[in-house]
């Protein structure tokens, strides 16, 4: 084998190693909640008592949110959140609601989310790899009575582009931009925020969602 042929073999072992990223070893990663805008008071907010609920309703994954993979791009071992996935959604809702002036509370105003997917990927290309993420809710708002006022589904999605190691860092940046984006979606729909203040009202003088208020 010639010197440049040996420095190839030397050079790709190096970065399939450095791909792999201990990747025989289990992560466990803190996700961090930061909002994606910032948040401004919205006016009769305050005297909306809003209660949150978020249930795991992912048909899988359930038990990690993503895995690490070695430079051939086979799937390696788990990469776990430290935080229950659910909680951290309602938490993450929780705070964007009461930026906003809306107050916590046992309803009248309730937000139910469903966590469908919760997972980031690592895509592998000839030198790199992206961490590629999805965070898929669905949220409806309900009325003390059961009235549906609003129901949506939510995808938001995050990346981090040409990472060397796929491991529990890269996945956890790329799924922190996810749940930033899609908390984002849900809490600067129009239709959403007037559902909180439509909840507030007697099923007889609601106004159906997207009916301009006077």
């Amino acid at each position: 084998m010639t010197e440049s042929a040996l420095r190839k073999v030397l050079v790709g072992a190096v970065l399939a190693l450095a791909l792999s990223g201990c990747a025989l070893t289990e992560d466990a990663v803190d996700i961090a909640y930061t909002p994606a805008v910032t948040a401004t008071p919205i006016p009769g907010a305050e005297a909306v008592s809003v209660k949150v609920t978020a249930l795991d309703g992912r048909p899988n994954n359930r038990d990690r949110i993503s895995v690490k993979k070695n430079g051939y791009g086979m799937e390696m071992a788990a990469i776990r959140a430290k935080q229950d996935v659910p909680t951290l959604v309602r938490q993450s809702i929780e705070r964007e609601l009461t930026d906003r002036g809306f107050k916590l509370g046992e309803g009248p105003a309730f937000v139910l989310v469903d966590v469908n997917r919760f997972y980031a990927d690592f895509k592998t290309g000839f030198w790199s790899a992206d961490s590629v993420a999805e965070a898929h809710l669905n949220v409806q708002v309900r009325g003390t009575d059961g009235r549906m006022l609003y129901g949506k589904g939510i995808a938001g999605e995050g990346k981090i582009g040409e990472v060397m190691i796929m491991g529990g860092e890269n996945a956890r940046d790329a799924m922190q931009k996810a749940l930033s984006d899609a908390v984002r979606r849900v809490v600067t729909d129009d239709f959403f925020l007037q559902a909180l203040r439509e909840a507030q009202r007697p099923a007889s003088a609601a106004r159906p969602v997207g009916t301009p208020t006077s």
